[in-house]
């Protein structure tokens, strides 16, 4: 087959294209991995609204990534300060994966995070057996209630202070 000055054209301008779309498919690949381990921020404009002596001012306060190079603790941490409420395991982990994209059996690191007094399990009085994972940083009157911020929705028609405790 001869290649006439038109094919030879054609062809080279092909390949110029063929060039172009690689460095750009790498330079997506390469914004992929920064966004996957927290590397961007891609919240820089959300912010608060706070009211400051009856007008709305709107702080602007850049989101912190989830620390994808992380401890797994303190990634679990971030998962409850995402997730703002009492949680089951099943919730944690299934936010952790929505996050970060991974399954991981969570279990183990939210018991270790328990002995340390980071979390807390909350479970009926007389009860062996807990229901929800909480921070302590929830927790008011020497760990014994459960801020009002904290609890999901039916949460008071479910519990009673005086008869749930954090362990």
């Amino acid at each position: 087959m001869e290649y006439t000055n038109e094919t030879e054209l054609i062809l080279s301008s092909l390949n110029k294209d063929r060039k172009q779309l690689a460095e750009k498919l790498s330079d997506i690949d390469k914004l992929i991995k920064k966004i996957k381990y927290g590397n961007v921020n891609l919240g820089a404009n959300k912010g608060m609204r706070v009211q400051s002596a009856g007008n709305d001012v709107e702080i602007l306060e850049p989101e912190k990534p989830f620390p994808m190079k992380a401890d797994l603790k303190i990634q679990v941490i971030k998962i409850m300060d995402i997730l703002g409420e009492a949680s089951k395991l099943n919730a944690i982990q299934a936010k952790y994966k929505e996050v970060t994209g991974f399954t991981a059996n969570l279990r183990e690191t939210v018991r270790n995070l328990n002995k340390h007094d980071i979390l807390k399990l909350l479970q009926p009085k007389n009860s062996l057996r807990g229901l929800y994972w909480v921070k302590t940083d929830w927790l008011e009157d020497n760990n014994t209630k459960l801020k009002d911020s904290h609890k999901f929705e039916g949460f008071d028609l479910l519990f009673t202070d005086d008869l749930i405790e954090f362990k």
